[in-house]
C-alpha cells in the first residue's frame, strides 16, 4: 500500500482527478472539493494513493517552530475520500503517513469512516434529511414543535426576500449571534467569500424573509452541489426566532427538493437545542469524528488534547 501513497504539495495536485475521487460517493459533502478548499484554506497539501483512488487533504501550519495540521474554518469533516473500500488498516496507514509530516494533528474525519477499535475519537453530530419522498410524507414526520413553529411563521405575514445578498445575511448573523460564539470577524469574512462565490457560480441558494416593516429577520445560505444542500449560514433576529422564521425557511427548502434524490445537510449540531431543532424536521444523525495525534515534545504535550487512540 504505502509505496503508492504519496505526500503531494498543493501546486502538484491534479484537481480534476482529485474532485473525481471526492465526488465518487452519493451526495458528497462540499468541503473536500478542490474549488472549496482553495477558498477556505490558506494552503493545503494532500496524501494521494495511486491514480487518485484515495485522497486526504492536509493543512500544514507552523507555530513557534512546531508543525501541525487542523481543519480550516468553514469546513466540517474533511476526508479521507476514496473510490475503494477504506478498511481500518487503511485509515491507520493514512494517519501514520500524515503524521510523518507533523508534530501535532487534529483530524475531522468523514461520516461513515471505519475507525480502528482502539481509537477513542470523539463523535460529533450532523443532521441530514433525504428528500426522496413527497412533501406531504416529509412534513408528516415533523415534530409537534416544528409544526407549531411553522404555523406561527405562516401567520406572521413574513415575505420572502427577493433581493437579499450574502452580505445582508452575514450582517444579520453578526448583529444577533457572533458575540455568543468564539468565531472571529476574520473567520466570518473568510466564510463570506466562499458564500458569495457559491451564489455567483449557482452553487448556492439564499433564502430570507422580511417582516411587515421590511426588516430582514431571517436568512440562510446553502451550498448546493452534487445532490446535496449544506446549510453554511443560518441567521435570525430575536423576532425572527420568536415567529418561527428559520423553520419557515427550512420548510421552503424541503418543499423545493421534495420528491427528488437530494440530501439536506444541516451541518450540526451536538448542541442539544440545535439537535432538537434540526431533528424536528425528521432529520437523522450522520456523525463525523474528531481524532487527535499528539507527538509534541513531552514538555509541550500537556497543552494540547491527548492522542485519541490507546
Amino acid at each position: 500500500m504505502r509505496p503508492n501513497l504519496k505526500y503531494i504539495p498543493h501546486a502538484e495536485i491534479d484537481f480534476e482527478r482529485w474532485d473525481r475521487c471526492v465526488a465518487s460517493t452519493a451526495h458528497p459533502q462540499p468541503y473536500g472539493f478542490s474549488w472549496y478548499l482553495n477558498w477556505v484554506a490558506l494552503t493545503w497539501d494532500a496524501l494521494v494513493y495511486g491514480d487518485y483512488e484515495v485522497v486526504f487533504p492536509l493543512f500544514p501550519r507552523e507555530k513557534n517552530g512546531i508543525s501541525f495540521t487542523t481543519r480550516p474554518y468553514g469546513t466540517q469533516a474533511v476526508g479521507p475520500y476514496s473510490t475503494i473500500l477504506l478498511t481500518t488498516q487503511w485509515v491507520e496507514k493514512l494517519m501514520e503517513e500524515a503524521m510523518e509530516h507533523f508534530a501535532y494533528g487534529e483530524f475531522f474525519l468523514s461520516p461513515g469512516l471505519a475507525l480502528p477499535s482502539h481509537w477513542t475519537s470523539e463523535k460529533y453530530s450532523n443532521f441530514v434529511l433525504s428528500t426522496k419522498t413527497s412533501y406531504e410524507e416529509l412534513a408528516a414526520k415533523y415534530s409537534a414543535q416544528t409544526k407549531r413553529n411553522l404555523k406561527k411563521a405562516q401567520k406572521s405575514k413574513l415575505e420572502f426576500a427577493q433581493w437579499a445578498t450574502a452580505q445582508d445575511v452575514v450582517r444579520l448573523w453578526k448583529q444577533n449571534t457572533q458575540e455568543k460564539t468564539h468565531i472571529t470577524s476574520e473567520n466570518i469574512d473568510s466564510l463570506t467569500k466562499i458564500l458569495e462565490f457559491c451564489l455567483y457560480q449557482k452553487r448556492g441558494v439564499l433564502m430570507a424573509v422580511y417582516d411587515e416593516g421590511n426588516t430582514l429577520v431571517a436568512g440562510q445560505i446553502w451550498v448546493q452541489f452534487q445532490g446535496r444542500s449544506t446549510l453554511l449560514l443560518n441567521a435570525s433576529s430575536s423576532y425572527g426566532k420568536e415567529c418561527g422564521a428559520p423553520t419557515l425557511l427550512i420548510d421552503q427548502m424541503i418543499q423545493l427538493h421534495a420528491g427528488s434524490d437530494h440530501m439536506l445537510d444541516f451541518e450540526g449540531s451536538s448542541i442539544p437545542g440545535l439537535a432538537r431543532f434540526y431533528s424536528g424536521f425528521g432529520a437523522h444523525d450522520e456523525p463525523f469524528y474528531f481524532h487527535v495525534e499528539n507527538n509534541l515534545p513531552w514538555y509541550m504535550r500537556w497543552r494540547k488534547p491527548k492522542t485519541t487512540r490507546s
